[in-house]
């Protein structure tokens, strides 16, 4: 059984685009078809991973970040205060 916190990012990474992702990819196809042109196959696989691992890791902190700010509203609701850190 998965936990809660894994349960609470399944739900928040979309599995399919949305319609302004769809529009950004589109319009980067042109400059990307331009960048692999000039360099080898295994330059650009090595920038498309680099890139892959940054987005994925500014994923990863903002959940960390909004599921914090969610627990000390949830705290502070339930307690009547802020919680300290």
């Amino acid at each position: 059984m998965d936990s809660i916190i894994e349960i609470l990012f399944d739900a928040l990474e979309p599995e399919r685009q949305s319609p302004k992702e769809r529009a950004a990819i589109h319009a980067a196809e042109e400059n990307l078809r331009q960048v692999k042109e000039k360099l080898t196959e295994e330059e650009f696989e090595s920038l498309a991973a680099t890139f892959l691992d940054i987005g994925s890791i500014n994923c990863q902190d903002s959940f960390a970040r909004g599921l914090r700010l969610g627990m000390r509203i949830m705290l502070e609701g339930l307690c009547g205060e802020s919680p300290r850190h």
